[in-house]
């Protein structure tokens, strides 16, 4: 498999070198007084990750890799992160390019850590990648962390202890979508569109939980693949119920957008639930021309950068200076924004890492329950990774669109 070559050895001020490179190896024993895992000396530590950077979420990888470079960078810029054995270490990032393919994930998985060596592997992007790297993870016993894929699979260390997601899974933001519509208590019909795989049926899954017992009625469902080009058949039909809501469970930005203006042009004027790491205001609603739309929801657990209400808030004012060095970002901003508090989180762990091996780093997981530094979570919403069951960000707000920022709803008037 090719790699992917684009060197990110970057000078930052007077701070030296941001140890962020696409090669490079480290055998992690090297310099170090006492017993380490691979990947980790006495001043280096080296995280791995596998990411689409081509295909049809090319958007999505590129700004989840500029986001946490970003972040590491400015930690190495500062020095480094002082672990909890006293030691401050910079950070290596290893990257490789898997076009969102589950095979090409394995491949740079068995790369990263047979080959780089490295301590960790950290946020590879998607359900199927994640899922196919999983349990390589587990029997190696290497921390396969934050997951950029809401998928409760990734929340069961009970099973596979190595592994821990991240943000909200698609189970508990379809139900914030649900309960919402529920709380309306009026005769409300849906009609829904969600991706063929796990990801997609969770989303379906937490909107039935969320309706149960109410006047709500979903009275179609369409489904679409990964590789589809088009979703204008699947919008046709659910378009001839004439629901009173279109939930849009659909995780490819394109697709999304093509959707949503198929449905305008059959005259179909639904409310229109998005899904969340769909709702950049700048790199998809603005460029996908439909901030004109008047019932745009979504479920947020970000401070979104792109949205003019947060513009004063310390951490979304961290998140873009921390950017400015890495465009792409900018390209999926909420994307990369949630990326960024992965960083954030993984850094916090790392700094209640008590000694230089992979098993302290999960042990420093399963006791963060208060992480200030990630301060790009919407208010109301906690970071605790204690809990074995449910990833480590609790919490979503249901927002409106009003044609230039989400606002958060409470039960709608009717």
């Amino acid at each position: 498999m090719a790699l992917f070559t684009r060197n990110l050895a970057l000078t930052v001020g007077t701070a030296g070198l941001l140890m962020l490179a696409a090669c490079g190896r480290d055998a992690g024993t090297a310099g170090t007084t006492i017993s380490s895992d691979p990947g980790i000396t006495d001043t280096t530590i080296t995280i791995g990750t596998s990411l689409p950077l081509s295909g049809p979420l090319a958007s999505a990888g590129e700004a989840t890799l500029a986001a946490s470079q970003a972040y590491f960078a400015r930690v190495n810029a500062q020095g480094g992160v002082k672990m909890g054995d006293g030691k401050t270490r910079t950070i290596k990032y290893v990257y490789y390019d898997d076009a969102y393919d589950p095979a090409k994930s394995v491949q740079n998985y068995q790369r990263l850590v047979h080959q780089d060596a490295v301590f960790a592997v950290f946020q590879p992007l998607g359900t199927g990648p994640n899922l196919a790297i999983m349990p390589r993870a587990n029997a190696d016993k290497v921390p396969h962390l934050y997951v950029h894929s809401g998928s409760e699979k990734f929340s069961d260390r009970a099973k596979n202890p190595w592994t821990v997601g991240w943000g909200p899974t698609p189970i508990s933001e379809g139900e914030t979508y649900g309960k919402y519509l529920a709380a309306r208590n009026k005769p409300m019909t849906v009609a829904v569109l969600r991706q063929n795989d796990d990801l997609g049926q969770g989303y379906l899954t937490g909107l039935q939980a969320g309706i149960k017992g109410s006047k709500v009625e979903i009275v179609k469902i369409a489904t679409y693949g990964r590789t589809d080009s088009t979703v204008d058949s699947q919008i046709s039909a659910l378009a001839s119920t004439k629901a009173d809501v279109l939930y849009m469970g659909v995780v490819i930005p394109p697709l999304m957008i093509s959707g949503i203006k198929h449905a305008g042009t059959l005259g179909w004027s639904p409310e229109i639930y998005m899904v969340n790491n769909t709702a950049d205001i700048s790199g998809i609603l603005k460029l996908g021309k439909l901030t004109g739309l008047d019932d745009l929801y979504t479920a947020s657990f970000i401070k979104a950068a792109d949205d003019p209400q947060w513009q004063d808030d310390a951490g979304v004012k961290g998140y873009l200076e921390s950017i400015k060095e890495y465009p792409k970002a900018f390209g999926n901003l909420v994307n990369g924004e949630i990326s960024y508090g992965e960083a954030q989180t993984l850094v916090a762990t790392l700094e209640q890492t008590k000694a230089p091996t992979r098993q302290a780093l999960m042990d420093a997981v399963r006791t963060l329950a208060h992480a200030p530094a990630v301060d790009v979570l919407m208010p109301g919403v906690t970071l605790d990774a204690t809990d074995a069951t449910a990833p480590p960000v609790h919490g979503q707000v249901v927002q409106h669109f009003d044609g230039t920022s989400w606002r958060t709803v409470k039960e709608k008037a009717e």
